[in-house]
């Protein structure tokens, strides 16, 4: 079972090397790269977060959890 799943990784990581041709630069470049991939993943992530899911509360009229979990949690401190 291990050993199907180890394959498995293997396989599509093989797989991501072949689509983006990473298997063809030396290994400090792909670390590079991956780095730089991370970054702009957070980055990414940070903006939808932040940004993007308070403009679309404010047209939909919705409110985010957490100021509703704010708001409930200052009220049992009061």
């Amino acid at each position: 079972m291990l050993q199907n799943i180890i394959d498995f990784c293997n396989y599509w990581w093989f797989r991501y090397l072949m689509v983006t041709e990473l298997y063809m630069v030396e290994k400090w470049e792909r670390v590079t790269i991956h780095i730089i991939f991370a970054i702009l993943f957070i980055l990414f992530w940070y903006f939808n977060y932040s940004v993007l899911l308070s403009v679309t509360g404010s047209l939909f009229g919705l409110t985010p959890i957490s100021s509703l979990m704010d708001a409930q949690s200052s009220s049992k401190v009061m």
